[in-house]
Protein backbone atom coordinates (compact mmCIF):
# COMPACT_ATOMS: atom_id res chain seq x y z
CA UNK A 1 0.00 0.00 0.00
CA UNK A 2 1.46 3.10 -1.19
CA UNK A 3 1.65 6.17 1.67
CA UNK A 4 2.30 9.58 1.62
CA UNK A 5 4.01 10.58 -1.51
CA UNK A 6 4.59 7.16 -2.57
CA UNK A 7 5.88 6.03 -0.18
CA UNK A 8 5.42 2.09 1.08
CA UNK A 9 3.46 2.01 4.08
CA UNK A 10 4.61 -0.05 6.81
CA UNK A 11 3.67 -1.01 10.56
CA UNK A 12 6.15 -0.89 13.19
CA UNK A 13 5.38 -4.41 14.61
CA UNK A 14 6.22 -5.42 10.58
CA UNK A 15 9.57 -3.79 10.62
CA UNK A 16 11.05 -4.30 14.16
CA UNK A 17 11.88 -7.66 13.73
CA UNK A 18 13.39 -7.25 10.48
CA UNK A 19 15.53 -4.07 12.08
CA UNK A 20 16.77 -6.08 14.99
CA UNK A 21 17.70 -9.00 13.16
CA UNK A 22 19.93 -6.75 10.64
CA UNK A 23 21.46 -5.11 13.22
CA UNK A 24 22.50 -8.17 14.78
CA UNK A 25 23.81 -9.53 11.47
CA UNK A 26 25.76 -6.69 11.20
CA UNK A 27 26.91 -6.77 14.27
CA UNK A 28 27.71 -10.63 14.36
CA UNK A 29 30.02 -10.23 10.66
CA UNK A 30 31.34 -6.50 11.67
CA UNK A 31 32.98 -7.64 15.51
CA UNK A 32 35.41 -9.33 13.84
CA UNK A 33 36.95 -6.38 11.81
CA UNK A 34 36.26 -4.11 14.99
CA UNK A 35 38.13 -6.34 17.54
CA UNK A 36 40.92 -6.88 14.98
CA UNK A 37 41.54 -3.35 14.57
CA UNK A 38 41.74 -3.26 18.07
CA UNK A 39 43.93 -5.95 18.69
CA UNK A 40 46.38 -4.75 16.12
CA UNK A 41 46.45 -1.16 16.56
CA UNK A 42 50.06 0.87 17.08
CA UNK A 43 48.93 3.23 18.86
CA UNK A 44 48.39 0.71 22.06
CA UNK A 45 51.79 -0.53 24.17
CA UNK A 46 49.98 -3.96 23.77
CA UNK A 47 46.82 -5.85 22.38
CA UNK A 48 44.07 -6.14 24.12
CA UNK A 49 43.33 -9.42 22.60
CA UNK A 50 39.74 -8.97 22.00
CA UNK A 51 38.18 -12.29 20.62
CA UNK A 52 35.70 -12.18 18.11
CA UNK A 53 33.30 -13.80 20.34
CA UNK A 54 33.30 -10.98 22.81
CA UNK A 55 30.82 -9.18 21.36
CA UNK A 56 28.20 -8.86 23.86
CA UNK A 57 28.96 -5.38 25.66
CA UNK A 58 29.25 -4.46 21.62
CA UNK A 59 26.17 -5.90 21.04
CA UNK A 60 24.48 -3.03 23.89
CA UNK A 61 26.32 -0.44 22.44
CA UNK A 62 24.77 -0.15 19.14
CA UNK A 63 21.36 -0.98 19.61
CA UNK A 64 21.51 1.48 22.55
CA UNK A 65 22.75 3.68 19.87
CA UNK A 66 20.05 2.93 17.53
CA UNK A 67 17.58 3.03 19.99
CA UNK A 68 18.88 6.87 20.79
CA UNK A 69 19.14 7.79 16.80
CA UNK A 70 15.73 7.20 17.07
CA UNK A 71 15.19 10.45 18.48
CA UNK A 72 16.66 11.95 15.32
CA UNK A 73 13.92 10.60 12.75
CA UNK A 74 10.58 10.20 14.75
CA UNK A 75 8.89 12.35 17.25
CA UNK A 76 9.54 12.03 21.10
CA UNK A 77 6.08 9.98 21.30
CA UNK A 78 7.03 7.44 18.21
CA UNK A 79 10.82 7.23 19.08
CA UNK A 80 9.35 5.63 22.82
CA UNK A 81 6.97 3.54 21.43
CA UNK A 82 9.51 2.00 18.75
CA UNK A 83 12.09 1.92 21.76
CA UNK A 84 9.50 -0.41 23.51
CA UNK A 85 9.05 -2.48 20.69
CA UNK A 86 12.57 -2.67 19.71
CA UNK A 87 13.62 -4.05 23.60
CA UNK A 88 10.81 -6.43 23.01
CA UNK A 89 12.07 -7.81 20.17
CA UNK A 90 15.88 -7.76 21.39
CA UNK A 91 14.88 -9.32 24.87
CA UNK A 92 12.73 -12.09 22.64
CA UNK A 93 15.77 -12.69 20.04
CA UNK A 94 18.63 -13.39 22.21
CA UNK A 95 16.44 -15.85 24.42
CA UNK A 96 18.53 -14.68 27.93
CA UNK A 97 16.45 -13.29 30.66
CA UNK A 98 14.22 -10.72 29.98
CA UNK A 99 14.27 -8.54 33.25
CA UNK A 100 17.97 -8.37 32.82
CA UNK A 101 18.37 -7.87 29.54
CA UNK A 102 15.71 -5.47 29.83
CA UNK A 103 17.86 -3.75 32.68
CA UNK A 104 21.24 -3.97 30.55
CA UNK A 105 19.73 -2.18 27.17
CA UNK A 106 18.22 0.78 29.73
CA UNK A 107 21.65 0.99 31.71
CA UNK A 108 23.43 0.84 28.39
CA UNK A 109 21.03 3.26 26.53
CA UNK A 110 21.53 5.84 29.83
CA UNK A 111 25.41 5.59 29.55
CA UNK A 112 25.23 6.78 25.72
CA UNK A 113 22.73 9.18 26.19
CA UNK A 114 25.69 10.46 29.18
CA UNK A 115 28.61 10.62 26.66
CA UNK A 116 26.79 11.71 24.15
CA UNK A 117 25.64 14.26 26.21
CA UNK A 118 29.45 15.25 26.47
CA UNK A 119 30.63 14.39 22.95
CA UNK A 120 27.52 15.98 21.35
CA UNK A 121 27.90 12.75 18.99
CA UNK A 122 26.22 10.00 18.61
CA UNK A 123 28.87 8.30 16.57
CA UNK A 124 31.61 9.45 19.00
CA UNK A 125 29.73 8.36 21.90
CA UNK A 126 29.27 4.80 20.78
CA UNK A 127 33.00 4.63 20.48
CA UNK A 128 34.05 6.49 23.43
CA UNK A 129 31.34 3.30 25.04
CA UNK A 130 34.03 0.86 23.56
CA UNK A 131 36.86 2.92 24.88
CA UNK A 132 35.28 2.38 28.26
CA UNK A 133 33.72 -1.73 28.54
CA UNK A 134 36.61 -2.87 26.52
CA UNK A 135 39.05 -0.91 28.98
CA UNK A 136 41.09 0.27 26.38
CA UNK A 137 42.84 2.62 28.31
CA UNK A 138 45.00 0.08 30.09
CA UNK A 139 46.79 -0.93 26.84
CA UNK A 140 47.18 2.84 25.41
CA UNK A 141 50.45 4.74 25.64
CA UNK A 142 51.14 6.34 28.97
CA UNK A 143 50.88 9.86 27.92
CA UNK A 144 46.66 8.74 27.21
CA UNK A 145 46.37 6.05 29.60
CA UNK A 146 47.13 9.18 32.35
CA UNK A 147 45.01 11.57 30.56
CA UNK A 148 42.13 8.66 30.81
CA UNK A 149 41.38 9.49 27.45
CA UNK A 150 41.62 7.43 23.74
CA UNK A 151 44.08 8.78 21.55
CA UNK A 152 42.90 11.01 19.21
CA UNK A 153 43.88 7.98 16.22
CA UNK A 154 42.53 5.18 18.26
CA UNK A 155 38.77 7.34 18.05
CA UNK A 156 38.90 8.54 14.96
CA UNK A 157 39.40 5.31 13.69
CA UNK A 158 36.62 3.71 16.02
CA UNK A 159 34.33 6.57 14.63
CA UNK A 160 34.92 5.35 11.18
CA UNK A 161 33.71 1.87 11.92
CA UNK A 162 31.12 2.35 14.26
CA UNK A 163 29.13 4.93 12.09
CA UNK A 164 28.21 1.07 9.76
CA UNK A 165 26.30 0.08 12.49
CA UNK A 166 23.99 2.65 12.64
CA UNK A 167 20.55 1.71 10.91
CA UNK A 168 20.23 4.37 7.94
CA UNK A 169 16.97 5.43 8.70
CA UNK A 170 17.42 8.79 5.92
CA UNK A 171 17.31 6.31 3.19
CA UNK A 172 14.71 3.62 4.46
CA UNK A 173 12.50 6.55 5.05
CA UNK A 174 12.98 8.03 1.98
CA UNK A 175 11.31 4.80 0.85
CA UNK A 176 9.09 3.85 3.39
CA UNK A 177 6.51 5.70 6.02
CA UNK A 178 6.50 3.85 9.31
CA UNK A 179 3.15 3.26 10.97
CA UNK A 180 3.62 3.52 14.71
CA UNK A 181 0.50 2.36 16.48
Amino acid sequence: MLGLFGKKKIKASELIPTYVRAIYEVIEKGFPEIAGYINEEKEFQKSPNLSDREYEWFLYIIYAGNMINLDQYFEKHDAEKLRLLISKEVIDFLGKDPDVTDQIIYDYEVFLRDLFQQSKSLVKSMSLAIFHKYDLNKYQKEHFQKLNTPSPIVLKELNEMVEFFLWNWDDYLSKYKVAIS
